[in-house]
């Protein structure tokens, strides 16, 4: 089974990466020798990459990506508050209170992900000259997941960080360069670009098993992520062309009455394309940060319901299906992680639901957003109906706007996403991408969403640091700027 092999790769990944963490990258090898006494077989290549995928889920380091993925993807989009067991660092962000000393800007694990994915890109072909069982095709296909699981990590990166360190040699001697500059956003979305394309050309459409072929890049996953960049880079037939490529493969809409079921509990579904996987002993860290029964760090605001949802007391018959008992509950508890069904929750104990990073439906609303700002609205909005149909949404928030007005049908997209992906840390990136679109032509999309729900004592400089664009970017963690010379702080960060 892939998540049990994944467990049986930590040793080697301890051998590959290295255990000191004094340096930016947190990826110091013990020493010189790894190389010519690791990549020897197809089964010490597939073990590393397999301990690439382990690092995302916290099985090396304890570093829980999908926590990151959460916290940078939701706490700036003011969906979410962080209730009485909240973190100080979590309570500063949505304060407006940033500052290089939180552990919210921590980039260590991405980095660690980047490494082991380095190696077997870097050192993974030498096992060809040494095991001829290793077919070159299933080189290729190793390398091209590691290309496609780097282009995942920079990408979270640059949306993140802005400009960041670009390292793609694989550190694994004391002799390697341990510190480097900053690169420029366009310089690291440009290496996004060509590993992509570059893993596109070689990763397997599916892999041996099922669960394999959703906790694992193919290639489809790769196209998910090509359309996810490029809105990013507003380029949006571009945009199109790949999510194209994804709705021709094998997956399909799961059906509405089991939508929470199938996506969130099960897990794997004919909708996923790349879920982060966890299973016993590795529990996920969701019970903790959402469940009511413990001291939970964060709740969904009361406005959502009637914002995004469109729920109304007035009305208690019309109910978004995907809202309460499926998203969250009426008191604001996050449901989709640790509910079983409308009624039960998860025990503690069992808290192995798996994060999902691309699913049918998000590519979709991706299709539809890039239909948008190439005159192809009409398109866009059938497939906003298309989903809205699925997700049983309710007359209250459906909208009519003109297929030629790009911004408006951009912005019904926009909030649908809002609806369908609620808490898949997906919605500060949505909020971002298209208020930064034409210089910032949408900023009052994230003003507008300060303004519903930031706390009343900080509004004002909220929205001031808002209107500085340079504020939509973490600042870089006090320990890598103290650990690297040749980082300089985000500007912002500065005064």
């Amino acid at each position: 089974m892939f998540k049990k092999y994944i467990s049986y790769t930590l040793l080697a990944l301890m051998i590959v990466a290295g255990t000191s963490c004094d340096s930016w990258l947190d990826q110091r090898p013990q020493n010189g020798v790894v190389k010519q006494d690791f990549w020897k077989t197809k089964e010490q290549v597939r073990s590393a990459l397999m301990g690439a995928y382990a690092s995302l889920n916290g099985s090396y380091r304890g570093y829980h990506l999908p926590e990151r993925m959460f916290l940078w993807g939701e706490l700036r989009g003011y969906m979410i508050a962080p209730s009485t067991g909240a973190r100080d660092g979590d309570i500063q962000v949505v304060f407006g209170n940033i500052q290089s000393t939180n552990y919210i800007a921590d980039w260590s694990g991405l980095y660690g992900t980047i490494n082991l994915c380095n190696n077997v890109i870097d050192n993974g072909p030498g096992a060809l000259e040494t095991d001829e069982t290793l077919k070159e095709e299933d080189l290729n296909n190793y390398v091209a997941e590691a290309r496609a699981l780097r282009a995942l990590m920079y990408f979270y990166l640059v949306r993140t960080f802005g400009d960041v360190p670009l390292s793609i040699e694989a550190v694994d001697s004391d002799e390697d360069q341990l510190t480097i500059a900053k690169s420029s956003q366009a310089e690291v979305l440009e290496q996004i670009v060509i590993d992509l394309e570059m893993a596109e050309a070689d990763i397997f459409e599916q892999h041996e098993t099922p669960q394999a072929s959703k906790g694992r890049m193919t290639r489809y996953a790769v196209n998910a992520l090509q359309a996810d960049v490029y809105l990013w880079m507003q380029n949006y037939e571009a945009a199109a062309e790949a999510a194209d490529k994804v709705l021709a493969g094998p997956y399909a809409l799961v059906t509405q009455e089991n939508w929470m079921r199938a996506l969130f509990v099960e897990g794997n579904s004919v909708e996923s394309i790349f879920e982060i996987q966890y299973e016993a002993p590795q529990s996920n860290t969701f019970f903790d940060m959402f469940s009511t029964t413990r001291v939970t760090r964060f709740l969904a605001y009361p406005s959502v319901l009637e914002e995004n949802f469109g729920f109304s007391i007035d009305r208690p018959e019309e109910v978004d299906l995907r809202s309460i008992d499926a998203s969250l509950k009426s008191s604001g508890e996050i449901w989709k992680y640790i509910g079983v069904s409308e009624t039960q929750r998860r025990e503690p104990t069992d808290s192995y639901a798996n994060w999902i990073v691309y699913r049918l439906a998000d590519v979709m609303l991706m299709k539809a957003e890039a239909l948008s700002q190439i005159g192809r609205g009409e398109e866009a909005l059938e497939i906003v109906a298309e989903i809205r149909e699925r997700g049983g949404a309710i007359q209250a928030t459906e909208e009519s706007p003109s297929p030629s007005s790009a911004n408006d049908v951009i912005r019904y997209v926009l909030r649908e996403r809002a609806r369908e992906l609620a808490f898949e840390g997906k919605w500060w990136f949505d909020l971002l991408r298209v208020s930064k679109m034409d210089d910032y032509a949408n900023l009052d999309l994230m003003l507008d969403a300060a303004i519903t729900n930031a706390p009343e004592t900080n509004l004002s400089t909220i929205l001031n640091q808002l209107r500085d664009t340079r504020s939509h970017y973490l600042p870089i963690y006090n320990v890598e700027l103290n650990a690297n010379p040749l980082l300089e702080q985000n500007p912002y960060y500065l005064k």
